[in-house]
């Protein structure tokens, strides 16, 4: 079971983590009260189990089984599951629930794939055990249990349901996927259409997946569907660097950094065909969240992409950027063996085996001392980049800088600290507040990206949806986005598939009302991913700032917490990018109090933090809210008072604020907001008679 705050695997029966020194077998501090949010769930059973109890004895069955189900929960331990419960011989595995990741769909399949691989060296008998898996994405309401004393995570919701029959359905040795899941992990998982299945207890039939392995070299064509658009001038200056370095052979780097899903990956992407136009070779690394725990991991990736480039093994393209053919001539006896116990630490800790036949020596010892290793690393690194490009310029991508392996970030930034004397160009993708030490040289730009402006999200939103956008569409599309690119991409796209973009003459309208009642599967997992990564005081003021609205103020804010959150949580959030200082301080707040006055950023981040609320408590922070706004000494805005009324369920006393609203709107000549009201007492007191009757 990880650790539900750092997700760190934890010793079984042990009472606090040994990483961060959570305590555990207590709630977290997230689901104390319980939450909504987007998990993938694994459903895991081995085959054969009922054949093992027929012919074999009870105990040895039991073995059998034990050494299976540890198989099983070590490969969840590696991807950061949670494993929700054993039933006899089958395992359900939860990824997004205590902790949810950037990345828990992909972390899903690639959780099945390990077990599978796992299972087939475990061989008992007369045969190896074999597995059938099914997995499903979507919402649940995780909320706390404690029976007796027993505390645990009791998850509800449909992919639970999905991922058990998916794996009835599904063959031995065969993963069965759904669409959710699929469309979470491209373009990282390699997944077939099976057509539409009926699942056991379904009354329709669902698009069903089987899952063959994981893309480790993802085609940068699949990042280039969605156009570039919005970017010239940061593009320019990227441009600039490749092109100054295929001309003088001195090279540079540059830190494109930016808020997730705002670009930076597609604009990464765009530079392999001015890198080349340059003469300049590209390599382009990757990074994720679930490969930090993997040592030396993107170094690995250099190497494989270099050996797929000369369609060698990667062990003899290593061999041959170091040393050549044999050991050279002017190497000294003493560098030349810091540098091999370094690489063979190097491939212990990573895992890779130096092969006689591939050049290696056999057996090459490991430094004992961690001030040599440190001092052959250096000089094997210095010698590897510099034969890297001795032949051709280069130009190397490392998308994603934040997940590099700790490992490999040293090798990276000694690469970009020796790249203003080599024709050699560094490119990184990172999310703020990065700023490493090597941003202060002088051959390295920081280049920041902001969210596209309101012409190029409508224009990104119409090459989306296939036609031109309306003006009012457009509009509302930044508004929600505020131009954060992968937003617009997959509002658009879910709009487009749920049949909520109408055609008007030659543009396109978004069904609004539709798309404002929900956010984006997708989205949903990505922005509960990063409230998840909060400190629990943060991610509480945040979910409770959802409730007040889009802007808040900081005093209303903290009577609405009780007084638990302020100014430091605030600006916290704010340098996550998350919420914006909109006053200066001393301007009157929404109680009548002076304080700051705050919003959300993204319209979806407020719609993503209120969509974790349980309704519960979001009917008890929504009454709360009310008296807070009826007790303050400035008059509190009736539309706001009514609204939150609803929200709270209290139709009683929001029907006279609806009247009274209705009444102030029709005086000012607001004949549609009046409609709006009386439509919405109509509505309430229709649903009281019927309570009555």
């Amino acid at each position: 079971m990880p650790c539900p705050d750092c997700s760190t695997p934890t010793v079984p029966g042990a009472r606090f983590c040994h990483n961060c020194g959570t305590r555990l077998g207590a709630a977290p501090d997230g689901l104390r009260v319980g939450d909504r949010r987007v998990v993938t769930a694994l459903f895991a059973d081995l085959v054969g189990y009922t054949k093992l109890v027929d012919e074999l004895d009870p105990e040895d069955v039991r073995v059998r089984v034990d050494g299976a189900l540890t198989i099983l929960g070590l490969a969840v331990a590696r991807f950061g599951g949670s494993l929700e419960k054993f039933i006899g011989d089958a395992v359900l595995v939860v990824f997004g629930a205590p902790v949810a990741h950037d990345d828990d769909a992909l972390r899903a399949c690639l959780c099945a794939l390990e077990m599978q691989s796992s299972l087939s060296r475990y061989v008992t008998g007369d045969r190896p055990m074999e597995l059938r898996v099914g997995i499903a994405t979507g919402e649940v309401v995780a909320a706390p249990r404690d029976v007796a004393g027993n505390w645990s995570v009791a998850l509800t919701g449909d992919p639970m349901t999905t991922a058990a029959r998916l794996q009835q359905l599904a063959e031995p040795n065969e993963i069965l996927l759904d669409q959710a899941t699929v469309s979470a992990g491209e373009p990282r998982i390699g997944a077939e259409s099976l057509g539409e299945r009926l699942l056991r207890g379904q009354s329709r039939p669902v698009p069903t997946y089987r899952l063959w392995g994981e893309r480790r070299s993802v085609s940068l064509a699949s990042r280039r569907v969605v156009p570039l658009v919005g970017r010239d001038a940061e593009k320019s200056r990227i441009v600039e660097v490749i092109r100054r370095t295929g001309a003088t052979g001195k090279g540079g780097a540059v830190l494109l950094r930016g808020e997730p899903g705002i670009g930076k990956s597609r604009l990464l992407c765009e530079m392999e065909e001015e890198a080349r136009a340059a003469g300049l070779a590209w390599l382009y690394i990757d990074n994720a969240p679930h490969g930090m725990d993997s040592p030396y991991r993107a170094v690995r990736k250099m190497v494989d992409w270099l050996a797929d480039e000369q369609g060698i093994n990667a062990g003899i393209v290593a061999r041959q950027l170091l040393f050549g053919d044999g050991v050279p001539s002017d190497l000294d006896p003493e560098v030349y063996r810091l540098m091999m116990g370094a690489i063979a630490v190097l491939a212990r800790d990573s895992e890779m085996t130096l092969l006689a036949e591939e050049g290696w020596e056999p057996g090459p010892l490991a430094l004992a001392d961690p001030a040599e290793f440190q001092v052959g690393l250096k000089l094997a690194t210095h010698l590897w980049v510099s034969r890297m490009v001795s032949g051709k310029p280069r130009c190397v991508v490392i998308d994603d800088f934040h997940w590099i392996d700790p490992s490999s970030r040293q090798l990276m930034e000694i690469m970009i600290r020796m790249a203003a004397d080599l024709p050699l160009v560094v490119l990184t993708g990172s999310r703020p507040p990065a700023m490493p030490d090597w941003v202060d040289l002088p051959h390295v730009e920081v280049v920041d990206l902001a969210g596209l402006d309101e012409s190029a999200t409508e224009q990104l939103g119409a090459a989306v949806a296939g036609s031109i956008l309306e003006s009012e569409s457009g509009r509302w599309l930044h508004q929600r986005t505020a131009g954060n690119a992968l937003f617009v991409v997959e509002i658009i796209r879910t709009l487009r598939d749920t049949g909520r973009l109408g055609q008007v003459g030659d543009r396109c309208r978004i069904d609004l009302g539709a798309a404002r009642r929900g956010v984006p599967l997708s989205l949903r997992a990505l922005l509960g991913a990063r409230i998840d990564a909060l400190p629990p005081a943060q991610r509480n003021a945040l979910e409770v700032a959802a409730v007040i609205g889009s802007t808040f103020s900081e005093p209303l804010l903290a009577a609405l917490c009780g007084g638990i959150c302020g100014d430091l949580e605030l600006q916290e959030l704010a340098d996550a990018g998350i919420l914006a200082l909109v006053d200066e301080p001393g301007q009157t707040g929404q109680i009548g109090q002076t304080g700051k006055q705050w919003q959300f950023r993204h319209q979806l981040f407020l719609d993503a933090a209120y969509g974790r609320l349980l309704g519960d408590r979001r009917r008890k922070l929504h009454a709360t809210l009310a008296d807070l706004l009826e007790a303050a000494e400035t008059r509190a805005d009736v539309t706001e008072l009514a609204r939150h009324r609803i929200a709270a369920g209290d139709a009683l006393r929001a029907r006279p604020l609806l009247e009274q609203a209705a009444r102030e709107a029709a005086v000012l000549g607001a004949v549609a907001e009046a409609e709006g009201f009386q439509r919405t007492l109509a509505e309430l007191r229709a649903e009281a008679a019927s309570s009555v009757s």
